[in-house]
């Protein structure tokens, strides 16, 4: 038994233009175009983060209600003056507050109890 691409040069070459130009982070040409993003790339560093970022959660008030410990009322009385996250529309009928929002707020909220009053 005998390797064709040893016997054939021409198939010898374009296999090792092939690798050179993965190793180099380019496209080979029957690649469709597509190249082989090195790992420093912003394009791998982007599909990185959104990988491990968690998406964004909505709460919906019963939800809020029970992380914040106030009732509706109180809520959207802090929200009118401006001490409390502002909802978002989901829809025609329904809102919902952006967790990491809401866990900001709980977390001022602490650090302002641990901070001494003149």
């Amino acid at each position: 038994m005998t390797n064709s691409v040893i016997e054939n040069p021409t198939v010898a070459a374009e296999t090792s233009n092939k690798f050179a130009l993965r190793q180099q982070g380019a496209s080979a040409p029957d690649s469709g175009g597509r190249s082989a993003a090195p790992c420093g790339s912003v394009q791998f560093e982007t599909a990185a983060t959104a990988i491990t970022t968690p998406p964004a959660r909505i709460l919906r008030l019963p939800e809020v209600m029970a992380r914040v410990g106030l009732k509706r009322a109180s809520i959207y009385q802090h929200m009118a003056i401006g001490t409390f996250p502002k909802q978002i529309a989901l829809g025609i009928r329904a809102v919902g507050w952006l967790e990491s929002e809401i866990d900001a707020w709980l977390t001022v909220r602490v650090q302002e109890r641990h901070i001494p009053k003149a």
